[in-house]
């Protein structure tokens, strides 16, 4: 019995010495995502901005084999701490899902050159980090078109989370596109100051349909749901936002402003993982597909087909560069709507 235990002892001497005396890693490839406050919807039907980067992750584990790790960031000051901890344990790719998590990400990607980091919605200036950006201006421009073609009251509205320049870009988009089909439009204007108070959006919608407006376009996370909730109590429309939240409420989500997170972010484990990562950044536009209209499934019906062919023809002119959308107060102020 002693001659078999010196005997396993001595095996494991060996093994150890010829796996250079550390236990090994694991093998495949990782795939790591942080999300920031707003975490996950938890929602099939009414999928989040987070949601979105989540679905690219389990795409990646079905289609390309990868190992995938969520972490739902709860306090700001853990972006960073959460940032570390998957760099120490070496995924081969880490995502942070919102502008929120971009100076962590700024402090923590330099110190680890080897590992491909990747960000939704800003620009970190690291040769190891794409920076996921969109034209929400453009796709705003769309739905801010359809949203003055459809008024009754000639009086629409624009509620937004935080008053950040990545928000004024839907709400200037928005309004432009707006005033693309009707220069005199009347555009009610508010903010949160959150993406998580859906009561507090339901307020500031609500204040909307009081002032006359008939259609309000929300881009503030889960706020926006509290604009959803205002239309249906109110009989107006509501305009949706990153995913298609048409049924949500059938018939009273006039369409959605429609942001492809799970594109950006699944090309960007895709190049991780074959070897084409390129840092810097990388912008989802209408000419790729990065935004756009929802299908309209319940409501196309009630839309005049001219007004479908006009959105048709101006998503075709910013595509082709006719049209510049703007994305600031400044560039809004000086905006001329095309001749049509």
């Amino acid at each position: 019995m002693k001659k078999f235990s010196y005997l396993m002892i001595a095996m494991l001497v060996l093994m150890t010495i010829f796996t250079g005396c550390k236990p090994q890693a694991a093998t495949g490839f990782r795939a790591g995502m942080l999300t920031d406050l707003g975490g996950l919807s938890g929602s099939a039907q009414n999928k989040g901005f987070s949601d979105l980067g989540w679905d690219a992750f389990l795409k990646a584990q079905t289609d390309l084999g990868a190992t995938v790790t969520l972490i739902e960031t709860k306090e700001q000051a853990d972006y960073e701490p959460n940032l570390e901890k998957l760099a120490k344990e070496k995924y081969d790719i880490i995502v942070g899902v919102g502008f929120l998590l971009t100076d962590a990400l700024t402090a923590v990607a330099p110190k680890y050159p080897d590992i491909h980091f990747a960000i939704v919605d800003n620009v970190v200036d690291a040769p190891n980090v794409m920076s996921l950006v969109f034209a929400e201006e453009q796709g705003s421009f769309l739905v801010g078109a359809l949203a003055a073609g459809m008024t009754q009251t000639g009086t629409i509205g624009f509620m937004g989370g935080m008053e950040v320049p990545l928000i004024k870009k839907f709400e200037v988009g928005f309004i432009a596109g707006a005033r693309a089909i009707k220069s005199d439009i009347n555009v009610l204007v508010g903010y949160t100051g959150s993406f998580q108070d859906p009561a507090k959006g339901k307020e500031v919608t609500l204040a909307q349909y009081n002032q006359n407006a008939d259609i309000v376009y929300a881009a503030a996370g889960s706020c926006g749901l509290g604009t959803i909730e205002a239309a249906q109590e109110m009989n107006k429309y509501a305009i949706g936002v990153d995913s298609d939240q048409d049924g949500v409420a059938p018939g009273f989500v006039l369409a959605s402003m429609v942001k492809h997170v799970e594109i950006a972010v699944y090309d960007a484990i895709s190049a991780a993982k074959n070897g084409t990562f390129t840092g810097g950044v990388h912008l989802y536009d209408l000419k790729v597909g990065g935004v756009g209209i929802s299908a309209l499934t319940y409501t196309k019906d009630k839309i005049p087909q001219t007004l479908l062919d006009t959105i048709t023809q101006l998503q075709q002119m910013i595509i082709d560069g006719t049209i510049v959308v703007p994305t600031t107060q400044e560039e809004l102020d000086a905006f001329v709507p095309p001749s049509l």
